[in-house]
């Protein structure tokens, strides 16, 4: 706690003395164009008015606007310029301590008479690289159209979302995911769901943030990931009508409504989605009981599992942006969730002995009923104390519950197909309370061309799970199941102080800072009366240098420290069941995971990207399947923490355009993982091996205003933790057509054209082999239609934030 209390004396130390260090103001102002519409990715410079000197520059973003801090006393030239308009000079004075007015810089459009029959379109890059993250501009995409926000995922750079679990990573590690800067509190299925039901035409663009700085939570030891919806509008309203739907092998539907009013300081959104799916996944597992001394298969376990669900899911969201005075702006957002999904899974379970004799069969039938609902809520303040120096605070809470109930029958028949004994039927109730509660507060100040952040953090999360068994009594009775009833409470408060300096030094770029979070919990299994206390405080240093190379060319160096704390429900020790022999529990005992990162990214032209880096991660969490004991039939499938893992990548992004007409964005992202297993039971020293993704989008414009899309990928075969992952490929097809004034939009995708999604995993230990092939909905064939009408001016959501970032993610 030494250096906690260190910290904090910093904080408040630069909070007294910051007004004296104020050298400086901050020119803002906003780009429009014809309509007058905001121009994005407009270029601003600042150039001295007596010798052209180039001072500072930026470009604007979705809404126009762009911020020039740090300027100091005298007289200036602003350049602003952008394809397809006339560019913009005017001069700009600063005097010391007095605030600039805020600049409108209206661009004309470049109507050239030599070029009358030539129509120049300017285009926002798909991709874009920024020195601490990449920008995926999805809305920019036709392949994008018509998909969800999951999907979308599964299609950007670096991102795998695990077929099964649904569990989304970036570059190999484990990520958060926030929306419009807030998170979801929601657990990965949950999570699943939710961006299952959001349609791709919501989503603006998604950030990946590899080098969050020390203002972000330090979760997430890939970075953040962060979904951009399409929200708010130049004064007006507009509302946006969305159905589509997909009935190939299986079906999907959805159906949207988004509405955005802003009438001067004031600004409303709303939005509801309605998503249903009517699935059926399929997996084969095969497992062999190997004799520990000869490797010699003595049982195998082939299993055939059907898993037909049907799932209803309600997405609802209402927002409020307020500007109170100039200086002063409230926000207040509400979401809530509910989803309710019904499974009956069947799963046929073979039985052989030595030589792959038949023995018998088992047969289990799983009833499923589960149902959750969540709501949370966010109330954010910000003030602008004066032209360098603004405060920020933010207040969230989120309530999440869940019920899930299963039935689960066991019978067994002989190889002739004759009934046995019967076997031993299971139901259980799995009830899960979570409540968040998160305060935040943010001070930043520029000094010169140099900016300061601070702040702190508190958050408190209690969980509540009682679980409850009972096995059928001589097919009569049910009674308690005490070896499988369990209790389990867990309660966590995490306090976090946050430091950040960062600036400019001729033509380099710097952000240094540094993270400090104190973790107390207590987790209780009441039934056995175990109590398991920890209290430990973390330092998360990160560090990025930008250095410019030429023109648009940049050299970025980024280290960070990150962490990964284990999910509630990997904490949580109930027994989950396929059949008798099979089951997962989670582990009260689970330790974070630490990982230390750097990288050296090298942009060339503003486009081109190659980036290699080293990430070093101890006590990394990852699901294990072993034996309940060294003689057992039984598996269990536990969460545990590995030694570690080093892993060496290297990333590349290239874009061409061999026609006006033909675009292609092409990515490549490698790796060299390293997996330490020593304190694993029956678990190999170390595995290692190479893993890859390639992926490639093909844009096309067609004559009549249509536009059409290949895309695929390719994964090669990877290590993962103690499993190995087979490689897979697609190819996916979307076509777009717009009409009435591109107010109503027509999108039609082929998922999957070729059916080769699968995820194919192979795990060896000393005495258990085992191979899994699993298949879900990847192939279908939707169509979606989409009208808008009012006002069609778009603005890209406030760059607001949530303070309980770290724990929402965390609901599994």
């Amino acid at each position: 706690m030494r250096h906690g209390r260190i910290l904090l004396a910093l904080f408040f130390w630069l909070l007294s003395t910051a007004p004296a260090w104020a050298q400086g103001v901050t020119i803002t102002g906003q780009v429009l164009g014809e309509g007058p519409a905001p121009v994005e990715f407009a270029t601003v410079v600042l150039l001295k008015a007596q010798d052209s000197t180039h001072v500072t520059a930026t470009t604007t973003d979705a809404t126009g606007a762009f911020s020039l801090p740090g300027v100091a006393a005298g007289s200036y030239l602003l350049k602003t310029s952008f394809i397809g308009f006339s560019s913009d000079s005017r001069p700009v004075q600063v005097t010391a301590g007095e605030p600039v007015a805020r600049l409108t810089v209206r661009l004309a459009a470049n109507h050239a008479t030599a070029l009358k029959e030539v129509t120049i379109t300017a285009t926002r890059p798909t991709i874009i690289q920024k020195p601490d993250r990449m920008i995926v501009n999805i809305s920019n995409t036709v392949l994008a159209s018509g998909y969800t926000a999951l999907e979308v995922l599964e299609k950007s750079p670096g991102i795998y979302v695990n077929p099964k679990s649904e569990s989304i990573t970036l570059n190999g590690k484990g990520a958060t995911v926030i929306l419009d800067g807030k998170k979801t509190y929601m657990s990965e299925a949950d999570l699943a769901v939710f961006l299952k039901g959001l349609q791709s035409n919501e989503v603006q663009q998604i950030e990946l943030i590899t080098s969050p700085g020390a203002r972000y939570d330090a979760e997430g030891p890939g970075g953040v990931i962060n979904i951009v919806t399409k929200k708010g509008l130049q004064d007006g309203t507009k509302a946006t009508v969305t159905a589509g739907g997909a009935f190939t092998k299986n079906s999907r539907q959805n159906l949207g409504l988004s509405l955005n009013h802003r009438r001067g300081a004031m600004a409303l959104s709303a939005g509801y989605t309605l998503s249903a799916r009517q699935v059926t996944t399929t997996e084969q597992n095969r497992l062999d009981y190997l004799d520990e001394a000869t490797g010699q298969v003595l049982t195998t376990h082939k299993t055939d599992l059907v898993n037909p669900s049907r799932s209803l899911a309600h997405n609802y969201r209402a927002g409020l942006d307020w500007t109170l005075s100039p200086r002063t702006s409230v926000n207040l957002y509400l979401r809530g969730f509910t989803s309710d999904k019904t499974r009956n899974a069947t799963a046929a379970t073979q039985l052989l002995r030595y030589a792959a004799t038949p023995d018998s069969t088992l047969l289990s039938l799983t009833d499923t009923k589960y149902g959750t609902t969540q709501y949370s809520s966010n109330l954010g303040l910000r003030h602008t104390i004066d032209s360098v120096r603004t405060i920020s605070a933010d207040l969230d809470y989120s309530n999440y519950d869940s019920r899930q109930t299963n039935l689960i029958v066991n019978s067994f028949t002989t190889p002739e197909g004759k009934n046995l004994a019967p076997g031993i039927s299971l139901r259980n109730v799995l009830p899960t309370a979570i409540q968040i509660l998160a305060a935040q507060t943010d001070y930043e100040q520029t000094i010169g061309t140099h900016k300061l952040e601070a702040g702190l953090k508190f958050s408190r999360v209690e969980t509540d799970n009682d679980a409850r068994y009972e096995k059928l009594d001589r097919e009569i009775d049910w009674v308690n199941d005490p070896q499988r009833t369990n209790y389990f409470s867990y309660k966590e408060n995490i306090m976090a102080a946050y430091l950040s300096y960062s600036g400019k030094i001729n033509k380099l770029d710097y952000r240094i800072g540094g993270r400090l979070e104190n973790t107390q919990s207590e987790g209780h299994l009441v039934t056995s009366n175990i109590l398991n206390k920890r209290n430990y405080t973390n330092f998360f240093p990160s560090i990025l240098l930008n250095q410019a190379v030429g023109k648009d060319d940049f050299l970025s160096l980024n280290y960070s420290r990150r962490l990964q704390r284990p999910s509630y429900q990997d904490l949580n020790p109930f027994i989950y069941f396929q059949d008798i022999y099979s089951y997962s529990q989670g582990n009260p005992f689970l330790r974070p995971e630490y990982a230390n990162n750097i990288d050296l990214t090298y942009t060339v032209n503003g486009t081109y990207v190659i980036a290699a880096g080293y990430s070093r991660t101890n006590n990394l969490i990852s699901w294990v399947t072993q034996r309940e004991t060294p003689n057992s039939l039984v598996t269990q499938s536990r969460a545990e923490n590995l030694n570690s893992q080093s892993q060496y990548g290297l990333t590349i992004t290239a874009p061409y355009a061999p026609f006006a007409w033909w675009n292609i964005s092409n990515f490549f992202n490698g790796y060299y993982s390293i997996y330490s297993l020593q304190s694993t039971e029956n678990a190999p020293q170390t595995i290692r091996g190479f893993s890859g993704v390639y992926g490639m989008t093909n844009d096309f414009k067609i004559k009549g205003g249509w536009n059409a899309s290949v895309s695929g990928y390719f994964q090669s075969p990877a290590p993962y933790g103690v499993s190995r992952n087979r490689g897979q490929y697609s190819v996916n097809l979307g076509l777009q057509k717009k009409f009435l004034a591109d107010r109503l939009a027509l999108r039609v995708v082929y998922n999957d054209v070729l059916k080769t999604s699968r995820a194919l995993t192979d795990t060896r230990f000393s005495n258990l082999r085992t191979r899994s092939l699993y298949r879900w909905d990847s192939n279908f064939l939707q169509a979606t239609l989409t009208y808008s009408f009012g006002n069609q001016k778009i603005k890209a959501s406030s760059k607001s934030r949530n303070a309980s970032g770290d724990e929402e993610s965390r609901i599994k």
